[in-house]
């Protein structure tokens, strides 16, 4: 059997799992209850878009990106970081002071503004 044919395969079965979850208050909850067990889950966690562009305010100015930053919640600073993958390791949404997340979004926003600058002429 080649990828092709188990796709069309796998397609056949998913369809009849979706058409049973619809017709089947009790599988659908079996369903539900499976998915939660492996953090699966439809209420899924996503955090909030950012409130603010931080590369949009950095060409203003870095002391503009800073009095933005300062206007933030803890909360929306992460929703900043997450927004702009300036995180990758997600450590940062572990942090609660305002200060190394602020500083994140900082160093984060010149680092990556200044990406390809060698490329341009002057």
């Amino acid at each position: 059997m080649n990828s092709k044919e188990t796709l069309l395969l796998w397609n056949k079965v998913s369809d009849c799992i979706a058409e049973e979850i619809a017709i089947n208050e009790v599988f659908a909850k079996k369903i539900l209850k499976v998915l939660e067990v492996n953090n699966i889950s439809p209420k899924s966690k996503k955090r909030q878009p950012a409130k603010i562009d931080p590369f949009a305010l950095y060409e203003q100015g870095g002391d503009k990106l800073a009095e933005s930053l300062a206007l933030l919640s803890i909360d929306e600073l992460k929703d900043v970081i997450a927004a702009n993958a300036m995180d990758s390791s997600k450590l940062a949404m572990r942090w609660s002071k305002r200060s190394r997340l602020e500083n994140l979004i900082i160093e984060a926003t010149q680092h990556m503004s200044s990406r390809g600058e060698a490329f341009w002429n002057s």
